[in-house]
């Protein structure tokens, strides 16, 4: 008994906490998407660019996720001969420190040996709506 109750216990709260860190990156992974989703559907064009306003997206991300930050661009695709106009996709990669809950397993489990905690990371790309030129 004391020589597999220990081990027994490791493989169980290591088992828990690999849930809850994947609970929580499909969590960051939505927030990106709302945020990029967002963003995509707000962002102004100016002489033709789209003018990503990263300020306002993070503070979006930071509503949704208290400790989650996300950095933003705008990165040109293919142009759409028949608009005859350039299309662009919003790049946002965000990231989260997550604390680790059980003793043992946050040992393994963290970035540091020892730190307790781990940073997760998302990317999402989602296509600028802009209008029609006439």
């Amino acid at each position: 008994m004391l020589l597999t109750l220990p081990v027994f216990l490791t493989i169980v709260f290591s088992i828990m906490e690999i849930g809850y860190v994947s609970f929580q990156v499909i969590v960051l992974n939505h927030a990106t998407y709302e945020v990029a989703r967002i963003g995509g559907m707000t962002t102004p064009f100016s002489s033709g660019q789209p003018q990503v306003n990263g300020g306002y997206l993070n503070d979006i991300m930071t509503r949704i996720l208290k400790n989650a930050s996300v950095d933003c661009e705008a990165l040109p695709t293919i142009e759409d001969p028949q608009a005859g106009q350039q299309n662009y996709d919003l790049r946002c990669e965000s990231t989260e420190q997550v604390k680790l809950i059980f003793p043992i397993s946050s040992i393994i489990l963290a970035d540091h040996w020892g730190s307790g905690e781990r940073t997760l990371h998302a990317v999402v790309r989602m296509p600028i709506e802009q209008p029609l030129k006439r």
